[in-house]
């Protein structure tokens, strides 16, 4: 039997421990980002009502900006029509004081409309912070849980690494290098035990001329023609 092989089916175990862990790791991040997305729709709708809110309100500005120079001007024409004596003059001054009010008259009810609107979207916004802050209340209770899940599992990843790592230090470099190669490359397990003649991993017959080498050293490192797996005879570490 290969030496290093009971050490490379123990590397195997640890790292289908480091890969459970993993899993369980992305459950946390997964719970974690469905909170989080709640989360963000409520403050997307926060923003867009702000925003809404912050663009009504300038606009309404606007409007009373303009009123405030309009009314000067209005006063203004209907004073001296209250002093014309030319007729002609007059009749001018009357018409145009008449369309200043109707203006104004306009004007100022769509102020008083974005004023209401301002104070609609003020409530709306409001409403919008308040279940944003109801449902990160709401949440706090299970964030708690996955920080404490996710520390704890820290700590159990931290353990596993570094047993895997004093396992792996044990293995021949050569060995070690082709093993860390093949888990980069491959999902599925890679020391596989061979089935009458056969690769367990891809089903694939294994060649006469690598039968006997199996068999003798109970490992054949070279791994599958096919699949690549490090194929081992599962009575040699009996």
């Amino acid at each position: 039997m290969h030496p290093d092989l009971p050490k490379l089916l123990d590397v195997q175990v640890k790292d289908r421990r480091l890969a459970e862990l993993d899993t369980r790791a992305r459950a946390i991040f997964a719970e974690r980002a469905t909170l989080d997305a709640l989360l963000e729709r409520g403050r997307a709708e926060v923003v867009a009502a702000e925003r809404a809110v912050n663009d009504t309100a300038r606009r309404r500005d606007e409007a009373e900006q303009k009123l405030a120079t309009q009314r000067p001007q209005h006063e203004k024409r209907r004073q001296r029509l209250e002093t014309e004596r030319n007729p002609r003059v007059a009749a001018q001054l009357l018409a145009d004081v008449e369309l200043g009010r109707t203006i104004l008259a306009q004007e100022e009810s769509e102020w008083v409309r974005m004023a209401d609107d301002v104070n609609a979207r003020t409530v709306v916004a409001a409403l919008a912070n308040e279940r944003v802050a109801a449902a990160e209340a709401e949440q706090a209770g299970a964030r708690a849980v996955l920080d404490g899940r996710a520390a704890e599992l820290a700590i159990e990843v931290a353990s596993a690494q570094a047993e895997r790592e004093s396992a792996a230090s044990q293995l021949d470099k050569t060995l070690r290098l082709r093993y860390d190669r093949l888990r980069k490359s491959r999902k599925n397990e890679i020391l596989v035990p061979a089935d009458n003649g056969t690769c367990t991993a891809c089903y694939t017959t294994i060649p006469r001329s690598q039968i006997g080498p199996l068999q003798a050293e109970g490992i054949l490192i070279d791994g599958c023609e096919m699949c690549g797996a490090i194929i081992y005879v599962a009575a040699a570490v009996v």
